[in-house]
């Protein structure tokens, strides 16, 4: 892991700001790899902690609540790459794609420019199902 510490004053107020980064990496069967980016940062105390880069594999519809409600949804989320704040429990959600059932819901920014939104997190890779609630802080609701 690197870290990087840059303290600075302003008006009298010191500021300090911690960056690290840190790459996990398993082996997924087949040589094939699978990976979640986990990048902290201190911003604001408004600000989320932690967020980290996982693979979805399905697009999916964006909520303003972790539910699968018609009148909570406001965006997507497409499959790739994309990155996450903390997650909650909410309504149970059963992904007919993939069979997988959970009450976990993750928080991003959507792809249709959607802030703070929720999304199952049914849709993960394999790497990201099994490990998203411990790569991630739990949200501060």
């Amino acid at each position: 892991m690197s870290r990087s510490l840059i303290t600075s004053a302003a008006k009298g107020v010191a500021t300090t700001v911690a960056a690290a980064a840190l790459v996990l990496t398993t082996t997924a069967g087949a040589g094939a790899a699978a990976t979640a980016d986990i990048i902290a940062k201190t911003t604001t105390a408004s600000s989320p902690l932690a967020f980290a880069y996982m693979n979805m594999v399905y697009d999916q519809w964006s909520h303003k609540t972790p539910d699968a409600n018609d009148s909570s949804h406001v965006g997507w989320l497409y499959k790739g790459r994309s990155y996450f704040y903390c997650w909650t429990r909410g309504q149970d959600y059963h992904a007919v794609e993939n069979g997988r059932y959970s009450s976990i819901w993750l928080k991003t920014d959507d792809d249709t420019k959607n802030k703070n939104v929720f999304v199952s997190d049914t849709y993960l890779d394999a790497y990201g199902w099994q490990n998203d609630t411990t790569i991630l802080p739990k949200c501060v609701m």
